[in-house]
């Protein structure tokens, strides 16, 4: 491989470059491969700071996702929040409002993060499930503003090193009757979704 990396750097030099170089001394040569290198590593630059500016951008639309819905905001409050802030910018840090322009906000992309966000909350607490010695299971029932009673479950767990998590496992919709017997099926739907706890072990 080495032989074959050699050969074909050679071909393209002579191919291409043929006369690149030929009348410079060694040590401008040595001057020329250092101009040229700093001249990547200046362009690679360009690059990474495009990709932290998108990646701070990214960053900020999920931190204004995670608040609409913490606060049971409508999806669509996101478009209002940019506004607002572009508004701001103008007056504030003008020259900051091409990188504020770059935060997308939409409702799809709201959406999109929040269940991002979903996902990402499950996958920590099924992870954190995993090392559960012992659980309780609490429930608390409400009912909406449709009349549409919610069963939310609450699970409280201890670890190996005794360090105790208690989190919402789910919150289930009961479209029927709350029965006794409604309450139990829901639990071990939820539980059966959260295939890490051990329904039918010690809790």
């Amino acid at each position: 491989m080495a032989v074959m990396k050699e050969y074909n750097i050679n071909r393209h030099y002579t191919s291409k470059h043929i006369g690149f170089g030929s009348n410079l001394s060694t040590a401008e040569r040595e001057k020329k491969a250092t101009e040229l290198q700093d001249k990547l590593v200046k362009q690679q630059h360009v690059f990474c700071k495009i990709n932290i500016e998108q990646q701070a951008a990214t960053e900020a639309s999920f931190v204004v996702a995670h608040n609409i819905a913490k606060h049971s905001k409508p999806f669509s409050d996101a478009e209002f929040v940019k506004q607002c802030i572009m508004d701001v910018a103008e007056r504030v840090c003008p020259e900051s409002k091409q990188k504020l322009e770059g935060v997308s906000l939409s409702r799809r992309t709201v959406a999109r993060r929040i269940e991002a966000i979903d996902a990402d909350l499950k996958s920590q607490l099924s992870d954190k499930v995993k090392s559960f010695n012992w659980f309780s299971l609490a429930l608390d029932e409400s009912t909406d503003i449709d009349d549409t009673a919610q069963l939310l479950i609450f699970v409280r767990g201890i670890s190996d090193n005794f360090q105790i998590t208690e989190e919402l496992l789910s919150m289930e919709s009961m479209k029927d009757t709350t029965t006794g017997d409604d309450l139990l099926d829901s639990v071990k739907n939820a539980i059966m979704r959260c295939k890490s706890l051990n329904f039918h072990g010690e809790n």
